[in-house]
């Protein structure tokens, strides 16, 4: 079942190493929002699929 789902990271270098390890396509980026110490995506994807993170100090 696709669902939305989101995930937040301290730097774009690591919000662009999520998107491109876990194969996400354009279309299934519904947002990308920027605060001042943290960017945030929002994605529709499989909700049986687990995707691929580093953690915060990797």
């Amino acid at each position: 079942m696709i669902v939305l789902k989101s995930d937040y990271f301290s730097s774009h270098e690591r919000l662009t190493r999520f998107i491109n390890e876990n194969h996400i396509k354009r279309e299934d980026i519904l947002a990308i929002t920027q605060a001042p110490s943290f960017f945030t995506i929002f994605f529709y994807a499989d909700d049986a699929v687990e995707e691929i993170t580093h953690g915060m100090f990797s």
